[in-house]
């Protein structure tokens, strides 16, 4: 009988250990197909991740080809603008420089032609007193033919006189219709800068403009009001060039911004936040502007540069199980561990 209990024990330890390793290979199967699921999930996640950045990549090099295309547009414009106003200027001087010999030359005549009319006048006076001397001589015989010669030569002297008058005159007119001129091309830049699309934002500059033009009157046109004119409208274009500079600083700012919060990075546009506010003011000069570029250009090699790598989470390492307390016990495992 204890021999039989003894069989039948041998087989029952028998029989455990052999679930036990079928548990213990199913155990050891689980966690290697853990170990390559995880994996797999790791190796996902890193192709995602590379997927992300080729795309934020793409993004950012079309951001900088539009950055490029818009800053050579701009340049292009104000390059044709700066040729322009130079045209304008140099076609003023030389309309002013045209009147200005016009007017000395015509001086230069005048002042000769009222010389030689004056000597004229003088020699023909000392020859009427001497024909008038002559005329009471012959007073008798020749009355009406002296006195009809000295009519004749009056006449012409007024008509002389008259000519030098008109000269004048036409002269004067001349002067006019080139300020005229002048005044018609400092209207059309005025119009020209007040259509552009940034002009209600340069509100002082655009006042003082508006003052200059007012204080014109088109009946009796001023050189130095002209002047005048003319610096207000060029520190209006000065000021829209700021404000277009600007604008376009801003839009480049946008697209750095939300690349850094792509990449969770909001603090490295802090810089570039304080040096759009500077531009942004009033009073600000060609400085602030090129900071304002120089904060962005920073900026953006910040976000180029990638960002240092954090603690890597490690994977398939679960939290230990107690030990066995009897290693002889049937429920405990080949790693000393309960099943």
């Amino acid at each position: 009988m204890s021999m039989m209990s003894r069989n039948t024990s041998d087989t029952s330890v028998t029989f455990s250990l052999a679930e036990l390793a079928k548990l213990e290979e199913a155990r050891v199967r689980e966690e290697h197909l853990q170990r390559a699921k995880a994996r797999e999930k790791e190796a996902r996640e890193q192709r995602e991740e590379e997927a992300r950045r080729r795309a934020a990549e793409t993004t950012r090099a079309a951001a900088e080809a539009e950055t490029r295309a818009r800053r050579e547009r701009e340049q292009a414009e104000t390059e044709a603008r700066a040729e322009a106003r130079a045209r304008a200027e140099i076609e003023v001087a030389r309309i002013e420089a045209e009147a200005k010999a016009r007017l000395e030359a015509d001086n230069a005549a005048r002042a000769h032609e009222l010389a030689v009319v004056r000597a004229r006048a003088e020699g023909r006076r000392r020859s009427l007193a001497h024909a008038l001397a002559a005329a009471l001589g012959l007073v008798v015989c020749g009355g009406a033919a002296a006195a009809y010669g000295v009519a004749r030569h009056v006449a012409g002297l007024q008509q002389e006189a008259q000519q030098l008058r008109d000269a004048h005159a036409a002269l004067a007119e001349e002067r006019e219709s080139a300020r005229a001129a002048e005044l018609a091309a400092l209207d059309r830049r005025h119009a020209a800068l007040r259509g552009r699309p940034l002009a209600r934002d340069a509100e002082e500059a655009r006042a003082t403009a508006e003052a200059a033009r007012n204080a014109l009157d088109p009946r009796a046109l001023d050189h130095s009001r002209l002047r005048a004119f003319g610096d207000a409208l060029d520190a209006l274009e000065t000021r829209l060039d700021a404000l277009e500079k600007v604008a376009a600083l801003d839009r480049r700012h946008a697209d750095l911004a939300a690349w850094a919060a792509e990449r969770r990075r909001p603090e490295a546009t802090a810089a570039a936040q304080v040096a759009a506010a500077r531009a942004r003011t009033p009073g600000a000069d060609e400085g602030a502007i090129r900071a304002y570029e120089s904060a962005l250009a920073q900026l953006r090699e910040a976000l180029a540069r990638p960002a240092a790598p954090g603690p890597r989470p490690q994977v398939g390492v679960g939290s230990r199980q107690p030990e066995c307390a009897n290693p002889g016990d049937p429920m405990c495992g080949f790693d000393g561990r309960p099943l």
